[in-house]
Parts: structure tokens; C-alpha cells; sequence
């Protein structure tokens, strides 16, 4: 056995490994590398944010899952929005409570090696000593000045009005003092202290200080489904991991791998169509959600035609800047590990001088009256965080991940199921040309955007009523994916993306 890590930025990876050598495991090498991650990529993560986790425990035949995603505060209300037709991306009511330091003090209580002060410190010092400014984030940055220039959280990134240019070396004193605070008083403190305070302040008291110091993540079941011989395992509602699961489970039944794209686009398609109308918050009675249910699959799998793409009617029912990370160490202790702010650097809103933003995802409710997924005070929105991890005969097989936002079920299915087919590796399905598809709600059409696609595949795909459009390059935005797999010799391989330059594994064979 051998300790790996993968994350979307070199420092996250480089920093997180070093735990290793303290006597960490992989879970202290995976809360470190998100706490990196949120430093130096806060367009993709940070505190303000949402995590799951998914966690393998060596010996046990299927892995554990945390939930530390927010519910909407106590003030919220349907009313208050009803001159919108959506939630504004800014808008003080898409906060939901950031679960993310809260579930580090879950993952480090129950699996942890390393005290959380000393992951604190890796953390504190890199704000203060500085690190150079990635072009994702000086993009982010820019595309966001107007809003973020004038915050006392934001100072750390703006002279005279304007980001820094890329590669210049930058501090972040505000978050470095704010993680001082939580080594010093508990990381509690951020839910029951003055950084509790400014949240509530900050987003004009619809979340509470209640909200706040009553928020606890949780323990739940994972999803499950076997296909092609491999266990898949991925987060229950209000998530939309199932996505994953349904689509590759809906190919093997379809069994028609002569016609591979075809069979896998409307595979995605038949259960995305219905992906907002069953998931949502259910409120702890997880088993009325039938998304990987063999009878909910096999039904819907019967509108598949072989011969043109569909409309797929789902009714509704009556009434990403995201980071992604995953970690294998020596003893086999795996965590597939999701971190997100949601929207780029989400909802601009800072928290006073604490040095960071909080997060948007409130924006995954609706605004239907008598929706399952209206927004309302206690409620989790849907969830578009993805995390898998994938097992066989009870042992660990592979971790893969992926940011994407909406995009990442369709990601991960045209990741994985080469592999389990037993068709690429992991190092070949990296480079291979990937596919998204915008709309896949109910009643829309099949309209796919690819990186690249040989001209065969795409004068199929148009016979059979695809609309497709080439872009001709690697695009960022489809992924990074990052993969942890075991070879042959029993070892575990980090596969970094090819598609985002920051993005690095650490192997420690």
C-alpha cells in the first residue's frame, strides 16, 4: 500500500501530502488539502462553503458518508423573493449554513491521526507567507471586481481597484487571522462565536445565530448499484450523485455498447430528465427516494430507442466553483472529498474583515409553490456535488471525482464506464475528448457540446437526431476529474486531468 493524494491545484496536493510524514492519514491529507485548496483557488472552495464525504474504512464492505451541507436559515421565505423568477446569484437568501468547518471537525474527530491545530497551522502560514496568484483565479477575480473590490474580505486580492496579475505573489492576513481564531478557540468557534455573528450580519440576519451554533453535519447512508461487477457508492438526496449510478447501470441493461455514444447520452438523458423533480430534501426519510431503485431504472430505461434520440416527459411532482480531492494512504483508507462555494467564488457576499465569502448554494431551490425543493427555512436545496467511490469483491478499487457543477454525473459516467468496460485505463480516459449537454430537463432536446469527435461518430450521432456542436480543445470547465485507482501490484495510482494546468497527484510508492 502506498499514500496518494489528488487535488485541483499544486499547493493543495504539495501541502496536503506533507501530512504523511506527521503521522496523518488520509483523511488529515484530504481536510488539509481542501483547507489549500480554499487559500489559494477560493473561486472553486473555502469555509463559506458545503463538503461530503465519502470514506472507505479498510475491512468494512461498503464506506461511510458524511453530509455537511447547510440548510436555508430561519428567516428565509418564498414571499421575499416572489418578484424573481429565480434566486439571485448575490442574493443574501442563496446562503445556506456553510457546513464545510464543521465537517472537518467530523472527519478529524472520527478518522483523523493529526490534532486539526496542526492542519490549522499548515493553513495560517501559507496566508501569511503568501502564494502566487493562478490564472483561474485572477479570471474569477476580474470577472467579479465590482462586487468584491469594495469588501473588506476582498482586500487581499485588489490594488487600486483591480486584481493582481497572475503569478504575483499574494497574502491572505484576514483568513490567515480568522484561522488563528479557530485554532485558538475550537473550530466551533465559527459557528458559535463573533464569526457567527458576521455571517448572520452579513447576509442581513436570514440565517440566524441559531442557525448557525444548531448546525451539526450528519451520517447517512450511501447510495448504492452494482454495474459490470463493481459497487458504485455515491451521496443520497438532495445531492444528484444517483445521476451517476442511474446512467451507467441504465447502459448495462440497454446492452448495446455496438452503438456506445448513442446508448450513453440518452442512458444520462432518460434520468436527468427527472432529476429535479426527485431530488431534494427528504427531510431523514431517505427510502422514499426511488432514484436507484431496479424497478424506478428498468422503468425508465424502456424509453430508450436505439434508433433516435428522445423527448423524455418527466411530470413534475405535485405541489461550479467546486473542488474535488480524494486520498488513499498505506493502511487503505481511502475519502473522496467534495468542497464547494458553488457559484465561482460564490455569492460575493464577504464576512466582514474574516478574509472569505460565503457560498450560494441556496441557488439549488426553487421558487414553485409547493415544489419539494422550495426554498424554505430548514430545508437543503438540491445539490449538484457528486462524489464517488467505487469497491469490488468488499475491497477498494477506485476514487474519482469531479467539479462540473450540473455537468458532473455525465462527466464521471463517460470517466468510469470505460474503465469498468474494461476498454481504457484511467491515464488513456483522461485525454480522451469529453462531452456536455446544457439542458436535460424534462421535454428538452438532445443538444451536445464536444471537446473533439471523429467525424463518424458525429454524422451517427446527427442520423439519429442529436444536435451536436465541436469546440475543437480541451475545456476546463469538463472537469479536472481526479482519480485514485489500484494497479495490478496492489498499489494506488493518482491520475491528475490534463484539462487544468494546477492540478497535480502525489504518489508516495
Amino acid at each position: 500500500m502506498n499514500n496518494v493524494v489528488v487535488s485541483p491545484h499544486y499547493l493543495s496536493t504539495e501541502l496536503g501530502s506533507t501530512v504523511f510524514k506527521k503521522g496523518g492519514n488520509a483523511v488529515d491529507a484530504a481536510i488539509t488539502t481542501n483547507l489549500v485548496q480554499g487559500i489559494v483557488a477560493p473561486e472553486t472552495c473555502g469555509i463559506g462553503g458545503d463538503l461530503f464525504a465519502l470514506i472507505w474504512i479498510p475491512g468494512k464492505n461498503k464506506p461511510e458518508f458524511l453530509d455537511a451541507s447547510g440548510y436555508a436559515g430561519s428567516l428565509v421565505s418564498l414571499e421575499s423573493l416572489a418578484d424573481y423568477k429565480n434566486i439571485p446569484l448575490n442574493h443574501p437568501m442563496s446562503v445556506t449554513v456553510p457546513g464545510a468547518v464543521a465537517g472537518w471537525v467530523e472527519l478529524s474527530n472520527k478518522y483523523g491521526n493529526l490534532p486539526i491545530k496542526d492542519i490549522l497551522d499548515i493553513g495560517i502560514n501559507l496566508c501569511h507567507e503568501g502564494f502566487e496568484l493562478s490564472n483561474e483565479l485572477y479570471g474569477s477575480l476580474t470577472k467579479y471586481a465590482e462586487e468584491l473590490n469594495g469588501q473588506k474580505s476582498g482586500y487581499a486580492f485588489y490594488r487600486n481597484g483591480k486584481p493582481f496579475s497572475p503569478e504575483t505573489l499574494i497574502r491572505r492576513p484576514q483568513l490567515g487571522k480568522t484561522l488563528e481564531l479557530l485554532k485558538d478557540n475550537g473550530l466551533e468557534y465559527f459557528y458559535n462565536g463573533e464569526i457567527a455573528k458576521e455571517i448572520s450580519k452579513s447576509v442581513n440576519g436570514f440565517i440566524t445565530e441559531d442557525d448557525l451554533s444548531s448546525y451539526k453535519p450528519s451520517w447517512r447512508e450511501p447510495l448504492h448499484l452494482n454495474i459490470y461487477g463493481y459497487d458504485g457508492w455515491t451521496s443520497p438526496p438532495s445531492t444528484q450523485g444517483y445521476l451517476t449510478l442511474s446512467t451507467l447501470k441504465g447502459f448495462e441493461i440497454i446492452d448495446n455498447q455496438d452503438d456506445y455514444l448513442h446508448t450513453l447520452i440518452e442512458s444520462y438523458r432518460i434520468f436527468a430528465a427527472d432529476r429535479d423533480n426527485i431530488t431534494y430534501d427528504y427531510m431523514g426519510k431517505d427510502h422514499k427516494f426511488n432514484g436507484t431503485d431496479d424497478i424506478y431504472i428498468n422503468e425508465k430505461i424502456k424509453q430508450f430507442n436505439s434508433n433516435t434520440s428522445g423527448k423524455f416527459n418527466s411530470p413534475q411532482p405535485h405541489g461550479g466553483g467546486t473542488a474535488y480531492m480524494n486520498a488513499v494512504d498505506e493502511s487503505g483508507l481511502g475519502i473522496s472529498l467534495i468542497q464547494s462555494n458553488f457559484h465561482g467564488i460564490g455569492s460575493r457576499i464577504g464576512v466582514g474583515s474574516y478574509g472569505f465569502f460565503l457560498h450560494n448554494r441556496g441557488c439549488g431551490f426553487n421558487l414553485i409553490k409547493n415544489h419539494p425543493n422550495m426554498i424554505y427555512p430548514g430545508k437543503k436545496p438540491l445539490h449538484t456535488l457528486s462524489p464517488t467511490i467505487w469497491s469490488k469483491n468488499n475491497e477498494l478499487e477506485f476514487i474519482v471525482g469531479t467539479r462540473g457543477g450540473r455537468y458532473q454525473p455525465q462527466l464521471l459516467a463517460q470517466h468510469i464506464l470505460p474503465y469498468i468496460l474494461k476498454k481504457n485505463s484511467f491515464e488513456e480516459i483522461v485525454k480522451k475528448p469529453r462531452w456536455s449537454i446544457e439542458y436535460f430537463g424534462s421535454n428538452t432536446n438532445s443538444d451536445i457540446k464536444f471537446e473533439f469527435i471523429e467525424e463518424s461518430d458525429r454524422n451517427s450521432l446527427i442520423s439519429k437526431g442529436h444536435s451536436v456542436t465541436v469546440q475543437d480543445k480541451f475545456v476546463s470547465g469538463y472537469g479536472p476529474i481526479s482519480t485514485i485507482y489500484k494497479n495490478p501490484s496492489g498499489n494506488f495510482i493518482g491520475v491528475p486531468d490534463v484539462r487544468v494546468g494546477t492540478e497535480k497527484a502525489f504518489n508516495n510508492s
